[in-house]
C-alpha cells in the first residue's frame, strides 16, 4: 500500500517583524505562527514549515522555533511525524476502528491566546483524551462564526460525534441546536453563575473568591477592593464579585484605565494598604501583555487577586512577585470528563457536576503563570 503523501500549499511566510524592546520575541513568533496555521487550514493535512527554514527566516534559534512548534503541538494544531515532518492538522479527521470516540472542541481564538485557564482546559483535557483512546479535534473560531452559522458547518466536517463546549456564550444556542440535528451530541462545561445554555459541568470559584476576601478583611486590614474592569468584561461576573465583597462587608469600587497610560493607571492604585485590588480575567490578561512590569510593581505594594486564575507573562522570565489566587484542578476536570465519557454518564447525568476552585494565599506568580 502506497504512503499517503502531503503537498506544501501555504503561503510564503510574512516578513520578519520589528521587535520593540518590551516585546518577547517567543511569543510574538508564537502568535504568528499560530495565526498563519489556523487561517490555513484545509480538509486534510498538509506539510507545515520546516523548522529550520522558519527560524533562518526569523534570525532565530532552531530551539526557540522548536518550543513554538512543541507548544502548537499540544494545542492540537500540529502534529509531528515520522521523519522529522510536521503537519498542519487538517479539518476532516481520518477514522479508526481502535477509536473509543472522536470529541470535537471548539474554542474562541482570543480567549485561546490571551486567558492562561482557558488555554489550560483545552491542553489538559485534549492530553487526556488522547492518552485515553479518544481522537480530538481543537477547531477555533471567531465571535462572527457563531452568528453566520460557520462554527457548527466547521465543526461538522470534522466528523465528529461529540462535542465538549467550554464556556458557551447564549450566541451558541443555534449552533448547539444545529449540531444536536446532526446527530452531534453536546457536552457543555460552564463557568461560575447561571450559564445561558444548560451545562452538564460547572467550574465555581466563588467560594475560592470569598475565602481570599476574607482573609483580606481579618488578616490584612483590608476594607475595600477595587475590581479592575476593561472593555469587553462580564458584567454578570462584574455584579458577582460586588456581591460577594458586600457579604464580605468590604467597600467595592469598579475603575478601567480610560485613555491615560496603562502604566499611569497601574500607579494610581498603589499607596491605600487597606484596599485590595481584583482582576477579573481579562483585565489580567490585558494588563499582564500590556504592563507587565507596572503590573509586577503594583503586586510588590498592595494585596491583588486574580480571581480567573494565574496570567500569562509575554517575559522570558516571570517577575518573583506574589498575588492571591483563584487555581482549577485542571487535571482533575479533564480526567473526571473523560471518564465521564467512557462510562457514558456524561449523556446520562441529570444533575450538573461542580468542581470548586481553591484559593492560593500569597501564591508566587513564578509558579503559577506560564512565560509565552
Amino acid at each position: 500500500m502506497s504512503r499517503k503523501k502531503f503537498v506544501h500549499r501555504l503561503p510564503q511566510l510574512p516578513g520578519r517583524p520589528v521587535f520593540k524592546p518590551k516585546d518577547h520575541k517567543t511569543a510574538r513568533l508564537l502568535e504568528i505562527m499560530r495565526g498563519i496555521a489556523i487561517n490555513n487550514q484545509t480538509e486534510e493535512a498538509q506539510l507545515f514549515y520546516p523548522l529550520r527554514d522558519v527560524a533562518r527566516h526569523f534570525h532565530v534559534t532552531l530551539s526557540t522555533i522548536g518550543r513554538i512548534y512543541d507548544q502548537l503541538e499540544e494545542e492540537g494544531i500540529l502534529v509531528s511525524v515520522r521523519g522529522s515532518k510536521t503537519l498542519l492538522q487538517g479539518l476532516s479527521s481520518g477514522r479508526h476502528l481502535s477509536v473509543l470516540g472522536f470529541i470535537g472542541m471548539p474554542a474562541g481564538t482570543a480567549s485561546f491566546v490571551t486567558l492562561q485557564d482557558y488555554r489550560t482546559f483545552f491542553i489538559r483535557t485534549r492530553r487526556e483524551l488522547r492518552v485515553r483512546g479518544f481522537a480530538v479535534a481543537t477547531v477555533f473560531f471567531e465571535p462572527r462564526d457563531l452568528e453566520s452559522g460557520k462554527l457548527s458547518e466547521r465543526i461538522e466536517k470534522y466528523d465528529v460525534d461529540t462535542v465538549l463546549w467550554y464556556r458557551p456564550e447564549a450566541a451558541a444556542r443555534n449552533t448547539f441546536s444545529q449540531l444536536k440535528d446532526a446527530g452531534v451530541r453536546v457536552i457543555a462545561i460552564s463557568e461560575s453563575g447561571a450559564p445561558a445554555i444548560r451545562c452538564h459541568y460547572d467550574i465555581q470559584r466563588d467560594t475560592a473568591i470569598t475565602a481570599i476576601l476574607r482573609n483580606w478583611r481579618s488578616n490584612s486590614g483590608i476594607k475595600s477592593a477595587i475590581i479592575v474592569r476593561v472593555a469587553g468584561a462580564s458584567a454578570a461576573k462584574g455584579q458577582m464579585l460586588q456581591t460577594l465583597l458586600e457579604e464580605e462587608r468590604l467597600g467595592c469600587e469598579f475603575k478601567s484605565a480610560g485613555s491615560e497610560r496603562l502604566e499611569t493607571f497601574l500607579e494610581s492604585l498603589i499607596g491605600d494598604r487597606h484596599r485590595g485590588i481584583i482582576f477579573p480575567s481579562l483585565a489580567a490578561a490585558m494588563f499582564a501583555f500590556r504592563a507587565p512590569e507596572g503590573l509586577a510593581k503594583l503586586m510588590s505594594h498592595s494585596r491583588v487577586a486574580f480571581t480567573g486564575g494565574p496570567v500569562s507573562i509575554p517575559f522570558a522570565q516571570v517577575p518573583d512577585v506574589s498575588a492571591d489566587l483563584v487555581v482549577v484542578d485542571w487535571q482533575l476536570v479533564a480526567e473526571q470528563i473523560v471518564t465521564d465519557l467512557i462510562s457514558k454518564k456524561a449523556f446520562d447525568r441529570a444533575e450538573t457536576t461542580v468542581f470548586k476552585a481553591q484559593a492560593v494565599l500569597g501564591a508566587p506568580l513564578n509558579q503559577y503563570a506560564q512565560s509565552l
